[in-house]
């Protein structure tokens, strides 16, 4: 019609004059990105959990956060040691998230002021206002990966004294829950552990070690708590993966995947007689949700006593104010795993252990978390792989049996040998909090209330950091710490006391030190804690500092040879340490005895780190010049070997169809024979190395003047064995 058309040309006319005010509108919204935008000055704070954004100078990375829908906070890396240095970060805080560091420039905007300061003391401890949640224990980590391998090769006494320390109530750190890997024959962060089913109808459940140190757990603490976890998972629950592709997806079919999960249950109770408490779904990642719940529906239906968990939050650390709820928002008794954190700690020796004890009682305080899971247990690994001495000990030189029972074990020991999963939390009025001068306090009751143990803590911020997770800034200093015990605490006319100084960490004198008993006077006891110090007041007369004497430090001896003969079939070998597949002793095919043999036959899902062919090491980088390695080597499909000095020395690649390489010489003429028994020699001398392959000589590379290790890896996952390994010096 008419009026349509008439209507359509005004709307064409007016166009370009609605552009042109919405241009002038926008500039003038651009014209306000000031400071006078962010008004709250930030500089020097560091503000966590940021975006970083591509701005390259302070006015444009506020210009970004301008420009950004739900931008409260920008913060420009101006100088060192805030990093990496030009890089501009923005998005949306609270606050809460803060740390002190100089080198940034920030400005903010409608963020709260910062929390009031804990109460000054004294401190309450009392049931008068009732109850926190349940306390559910202190858990460690065997694997993820592999963590434990070298506590196997250690002589049955001296590994006995280990798993005293690690397991046995009231004598070191008293682990009340044992988390293990499920192995799937791939890296796991140090190395692979073995899958209970390499290949499609494959089906043992005497490989590997956790098998073994769950039942010594069980031997020490029959009430301790079993976990298991599978971070990678074997390639054949991939239909696509082959010996030479990896597998991608190991949830293809979920009812395949969740059987087998329920196998490794199923075979831990009919072989080992261990009921496992708890399986989870996959290690710092999200589960399919099929996987899930075929899992739940075949653990219910087969094995009603285990509980699948969900994901667990990964080292969230803590926080600088109370919960402001104080977790009466959680139903109290849960047993499920919710408020549950894991892999704190993951770092090393004293750092370990101060961190350590801030999160285990700040997580309750700040987050209403009631278990805590440190990574790793014990540190049985060689140390040139990543992650070395994260451990609560130190087991890595079988051969002269010298072990390290170090802090963290002492740190964690304040709170599990005076607090029996099953015992409550005090609520965050009577016996839980911050102390007014950096640090905290948390009580645990016994379900009778007779009993309690509080643990009070000051660890410093910088000298407590994790690996990771958060530890916003915060002061500490000397305080007079005073508790008042009322309701049904009234009564108590002594407290235990235990001390650490976590300061030195395993320099440290007094760890774990058993001071003179409190005498309870009015109804109130007083300790001076200084930072760094972690103190246990409790009822409980049992807690020990247990002793012994570990052997003495040596070499690795020399010369050495492995003929595996003696060793147990099946297990891992002596002394080797896989990093990908799945490396065991087994009987020789021709009846010769026993060698080890890569059983992995085709390339697992890898969860992370490496994800090459089957890969080996032996023994610890501290091998010098001259030395000669020699090994027989039988495949039975064509495939590439490679023998490293690792990793200061040439490689040694040599393949079934006669090609090599060594150093910077490579020829065709190589002859390695396929089920047949070939005999690998490198010579490793100062001047220059030289690669032996059945007698022949291929060549001569640089010499190798720092200490090495050595390394062994396939290219295909096939099966292939190894026997009569030598070390002699030249």
């Amino acid at each position: 019609s008419a009026f349509t058309t008439t209507a359509k040309m005004v709307r064409l006319l007016l166009t370009p004059c609605v552009f042109a005010v919405l241009f002038l509108f926008d500039n003038s919204l651009a014209a306000t990105c000031d400071n006078s935008t962010f008004p709250e000055d930030l500089a020097n704070i560091q503000i966590l959990g940021l975006q970083q954004a591509s701005a390259t100078s302070a006015q444009d990375c506020q210009q970004a956060c301008c420009d950004s829908s739900n931008c409260n906070v920008w913060q420009f890396a101006a100088a060192a040691p805030a990093h990496p240095v030009g890089s501009c970060w923005i998005g949306h805080t609270d606050g809460s998230d803060r740390q002190s560091q100089d080198g940034w420039v920030s400005r903010a905007k409608g963020i709260p002021p910062p929390p009031p300061p804990p109460p000054s003391g004294p401190y309450d401890v009392t049931d008068e206002h009732g109850l926190g949640l349940r306390w559910e224990g202190v858990g460690a980590i065997s694997g993820g990966g592999a963590t434990s391998k070298l506590l196997l090769d250690y002589e049955p006494s001296v590994v006995s004294d280990i798993l005293d320390y690690l397991f046995l109530p009231n004598f070191g750190l008293s682990l009340q829950i044992l988390k293990v890997e499920m192995g799937g024959d791939a890296d796991a962060t140090e190395g692979a552990e073995p899958s209970h089913m390499h290949f499609k109808g494959d089906e043992n459940y005497e490989r590997g070690y956790e098998w073994w140190l769950m039942k010594e757990a069980k031997k020490r603490n029959p009430d301790i708590k079993l976990y298991g976890l599978p971070w990678s998972f074997p390639g054949w629950l991939d239909p696509t993966a082959t010996s030479d592709q990896p597998a991608k997806n190991a949830f293809v079919d979920p009812n395949i995947t969740a059987n087998y999960t329920v196998a490794w249950l199923k075979g831990a109770k009919r072989e080992h007689g261990l009921a496992i408490d708890y399986i989870g779904q996959w290690n710092e990642r999200d589960a399919p949700a099929p996987y899930a719940e075929a899992l739940r529906n075949q653990v219910a239906a087969e094995i009603p006593d285990t509980y699948v968990l969900n994901r667990l939050p990964h080292y969230p650390g803590t926080s600088v104010t109370p919960d402001p709820q104080g977790c009466t928002q959680y139903p109290w008794n849960t047993t499920d795993g919710s408020r549950w954190v894991d892999e704190e700690g993951s770092v090393a020796d004293g750092q370990s252990a101060r961190c350590l004890a801030r999160c285990v009682s700040r997580n309750y305080v700040t987050g209403c978390h009631t278990a805590t899971f440190q990574w790793h247990l014990i540190s049985a690994f060689y140390d040139f792989l990543p992650w070395p001495r994260c451990g609560v000990a130190v087991a890595n030189k079988p051969w002269s049996g010298f072990y390290e029972i170090t802090s963290p074990t002492w740190s964690l020991a304040h709170t599990t040998q005076f607090a029996p999963i099953g015992w409550r939390y005090s609520s965050h009025a009577g016996g839980v909090g911050l102390l007014s001068k950096g640090g905290s306090y948390v009580t645990r009751v016994s379900p009778d209330l007779k009993d309690i143990s509080i643990v009070v803590e000051k660890m410093t911020h910088d000298a407590s950091a994790c690996a990771r997770g958060n530890n916003p800034s915060y002061d500490t200093a000397t305080e007079e710490v005073t508790f008042v015990l009322g309701g049904s605490f009234s009564n108590i006319e002594t407290l235990q006391l235990w001390y650490s100084n976590l300061t030195d960490g395993n320099a440290s004198p007094q760890l774990f030190v058993q001071l003179p008993a409190l005498k309870v006077v009015n109804k109130q006891v007083t300790i001076t804690v200084n930072p760094n110090e972690i103190y246990t007041l409790t009822t409980l007369t049992t807690g020990t500092k247990g002793s012994r004497a570990p052997p003495a430090n040596s070499d690795f001896p020399l010369p050495y040879h492995q003929s595996f003969d003696d060793e147990t079939e099946y297990a891992p070998a002596a002394l080797w340490y896989d990093q990908m597949g799945a490396w065991e002793v087994h009987a020789r095919d021709d009846g010769h005895g026993q060698a080890m043999k890569q059983m992995s036959s085709v390339w697992p899902a890898c969860w992370g780190y490496s994800c090459t062919g089957p890969t080996t090491y032996f023994g610890p980088r501290n091998f010098t010049a001259p030395l000669k390695m020699a090994f027989s080597f039988n495949p039975t499909e064509h495939l590439g070997l490679s023998v490293s000095l690792y990793n200061k020395g040439p490689t040694l690649n040599v393949a079934t169809n006669g090609s090599w390489s060594f150093g910077k010489n490579k020829g065709t003429d190589a002859s390695l024979n396929v089920n047949a028994w070939n005999n690998i020699t490198v010579l490793a001398d100062r001047g220059n190395c030289t690669a032996v392959v059945n007698g022949h000589t291929l060549a001569s590379s640089e010499g190798v003047t720092d200490a090495f290790s050595f390394q062994v890896m396939l290219d295909r996952y096939v099966f292939a064995w190894i026997d009569d390994f030598a070390l002699t010096s030249m």
